[in-house]
């Protein structure tokens, strides 16, 4: 048993980068890995395609150093164009090359190493490559549903835009964001995460009447107890979409204030989840530049004195700081005034 244990191990490795990659890049690289640690070998090259695109990833492990590139076939050798276009097959003493083959070729992995393989390597090889074949096209089928799913959303999120008046102006937004997300060191996950929120984070107000969401005169008691309640109706409309999960809570507490008198649960301070704490801001920011039916639209300084009135009462303080400081970049206000 104790044998064949590098075989268990290794699709134990292959089960576990399938269900944990956050990127196709990082998920190539742990391939490359996985090819080296269970052959021994001296050198690996796995060449993959990008989905959707004529550009490779070639993932190079020589010894200890390791060196990713991306480009066309110029990136490629000669020996590696020839076995990618031709799907050849090498299995020899020092040598394996594997086409990387589900319906089309998906890639190729190259094996280099002083010593020879055995027989049982040289069967596994091939196995192992089959495996890690039927693997790259269920990631490939995963990437193209998820681009599907978020272009979905995007036009959907066009969608509301023309039938709700408070619907985000999400060019604008997404610059935001990424300003934001690069002072408050968020992860590149996070986000991506927040600008999906954004993109919906109104949606359940789809329920509600259009008087109510055009209408410029003081709401009555009976139409801001409606209006409270669109939180929790957008996170029933995207509870069971997958990709969209991790958003949830941003959805549901982005209209929560850090002194607690918000809805729908009342939470304060760090007690509201941190994108929604930022999406709040993002929000009002928005309603503010571009106007809505009930509020005039106002200048940045008049946005900035506006913002710092609700420090710490109805905005994260530091969330202030922080939006401010972005505002007054000299790239992001020449940006803004462009639009108006």
């Amino acid at each position: 048993m104790k044998k064949y244990s590098f075989i268990f191990s290794s699709l134990h490795t292959l089960y576990r980068l399938t269900t944990s990659f956050d990127k196709p890049v990082e998920f190539i690289t742990g391939i490359a890995k996985l090819y080296k640690n269970v052959f021994c070998a001296d050198k690996v090259v796995l060449i993959c395609k990008l989905l959707n695109s004529s550009k490779l990833i070639k993932e190079i492990i020589k010894n200890n150093n390791h060196i990713t590139k991306k480009g066309g076939i110029s990136i490629l050798t000669r020996e590696e164009k020839d076995v990618l276009e031709k799907n050849k097959e090498i299995i020899s003493k020092r040598k394996m090359v594997a086409p990387l083959i589900f319906l089309d070729t998906l890639g190729v992995v190259f094996l280099e190493r002083k010593s020879p393989f055995g027989e049982i390597e040289k069967k596994w090889f091939v196995s192992l490559s089959e495996q890690v074949s039927i693997t790259f096209k269920i990631i490939h089928l995963y990437l193209e549903g998820q681009r599907m799913l978020i272009n979905y959303i995007k036009t959907f999120s066009q969608m509301l835009k023309e039938s709700i008046p408070t619907s985000f102006h999400q060019p604008s937004i997404s610059k935001l964001i990424k300003n934001l997300g690069k002072e408050l060191k968020l992860s590149k996950t996070e986000i991506k995460i927040l600008k999906l929120a954004c993109l919906l984070h109104d949606v359940g107000k789809i329920h509600l009447p259009f008087q109510i969401l055009g209408k410029k005169e003081p709401l009555t008691e009976e139409e801001i107890k409606l209006i409270t309640k669109h939180p929790k109706k957008g996170v029933e409309i995207i509870k069971n979409l997958e990709i969209l999960k991790p958003a949830i809570p941003i959805l549901l507490h982005h209209h929560e204030r850090f002194d607690g008198k918000g809805y729908p649960q009342g939470i304060k301070g760090e007690k509201i989840p941190l994108g929604s704490r930022i999406l709040a801001v993002i929000d009002a920011f928005d309603a503010m530049f571009f106007g809505r039916p009930y509020k005039e639209k106002m200048s940045i300084e008049e946005i900035e004195k506006e913002l710092k009135k609700h420090r710490g009462t109805q905005f994260d303080p530091h969330i202030v700081d922080v939006f401010i400081k972005i505002l007054r970049k000299k790239s992001v206000r020449n940006y803004l005034n462009s639009l108006i």
